[in-house]
C-alpha cells in the first residue's frame, strides 16, 4: 500500500473539492430539457439550458452514477424528503436503481407514476421506517433546515446506510456568525408560532455540516458550494462558463454562496 504523504493528502483534498469538474454538462442540459414541463422548476428557471436552481439535482445525479459504476450492481436509494419525486424524475432511466421515497406527506400516485419501488410516510423527528444497513445511498436535499433535531435525523440516516454507503445532502448555507444569528431568529419565530411545522427553523454553516457528519460517524468526502449568484432566467444561465464559474466560487468559498452540498461515506467497506 502506498504511504500517505502530505502531498497525497493535499491532492486528495483538492481532488474531492473540485470533483464537479469531471461531471459532464451535457447530462445537465439533457435532463433539464426532459423535465421542463414537470412543474418543479419555476417558469424562469426552466427557460434556460443550465438553471442554477437545477445544480442540486445534477450534482446528485452525477454522484449516483459514480456510485453505481463503483458498485457495479443495482443500487438502493432512500430519497429522504422525496416530495412528489422530482429527484427520480430528473435522474431519468439511465440508472439501475431501486428507489424508496420517504416524506412527511406521501403523494402515492405521483411517486408510483415516477417509478418508486416503496414509499413511506414518516416523521423525520422519529426513527425512519427502514432497517439498519438497508440502503446504498441516502439523498437528503433541502430537508435538514426544516427539522427540529438535525443531529437525531443524521444519526438515523447513518443507521440505514449499509457499510460503505453514501450520504448525498444539501441545504441553504451561510457563514458561521450569520447562520447563528439567523437560527436564533428562526427559533424565536417558531416559539411565537409565526413559523409552522415544515418551515425553515435551522440555518446551516459549513462548519455545522462538518460537525453533524462527524457526530453520526460518517467520513466527509466532498463539501462544496453551488453558486456565486443565481438569476433565474438570466441569459447567463445559457452559458456553460457561467455555471462553471459559479461552481468554482462554491468550491473555493462554500459558505459564501447560497447552497452547500456534500457527500459522506459510512465506514466499513473495503474500497471506501
Amino acid at each position: 500500500m502506498q504511504k500517505e504523504t502530505p502531498r497525497n493528502r493535499i491532492q486528495t483534498y483538492w481532488g474531492r473539492r473540485f470533483a464537479f469538474l469531471r461531471w459532464p454538462l451535457d447530462i445537465f442540459e439533457e435532463r433539464v430539457a426532459a423535465t421542463r414541463e414537470a412543474g418543479f422548476f419555476s417558469h424562469r428557471a426552466r427557460s434556460t439550458l443550465y438553471p442554477i436552481r437545477g445544480v442540486r439535482y445534477w450534482w446528485v445525479l452525477c454522484a449516483l452514477k459514480d456510485e453505481a459504476r463503483r458498485l457495479k450492481r443495482r443500487i438502493r436509494i432512500a430519497d429522504v424528503g422525496c416530495s412528489k419525486g422530482f429527484m427520480k424524475d430528473f435522474t431519468g432511466d439511465g440508472l439501475d436503481a431501486e428507489w424508496v421515497g420517504l416524506d412527511m406527506m406521501i403523494d402515492d400516485p405521483a411517486l408510483e407514476n415516477r417509478g418508486y419501488h416503496e414509499a413511506h410516510e414518516c416523521d423525520f423527528d422519529g426513527p425512519l421506517p427502514l432497517p439498519d444497513d438497508s440502503v446504498d445511498v441516502a439523498v437528503f436535499l433541502h430537508v435538514i433546515e426544516h427539522l427540529p433535531r438535525p443531529s437525531f435525523t443524521m444519526q438515523e440516516l447513518s443507521r440505514i446506510l449499509r457499510p460503505g454507503g453514501l450520504l448525498l445532502a444539501g441545504s441553504p448555507v451561510a457563514p458561521g456568525p450569520i447562520a447563528w444569528i439567523r437560527e436564533r431568529q428562526l427559533r424565536s419565530r417558531l416559539s411565537k408560532g409565526t413559523v409552522g411545522p415544515g418551515g425553515h427553523i435551522n440555518s446551516l454553516a459549513c462548519g455545522r455540516w462538518r460537525n453533524l457528519v462527524k457526530e453520526c460517524g460518517l467520513d466527509l468526502r466532498i463539501l462544496t458550494g453551488t453558486f456565486l449568484a443565481r438569476w433565474s432566467g438570466s441569459p447567463l444561465e445559457n452559458r456553460a462558463w457561467w455555471l462553471r464559474l459559479n461552481q468554482l466560487w462554491g468550491a473555493l468559498f462554500p459558505s459564501l454562496g447560497g447552497e452547500a452540498y456534500l457527500s459522506a461515506r459510512k465506514p466499513g467497506f473495503p474500497n471506501s
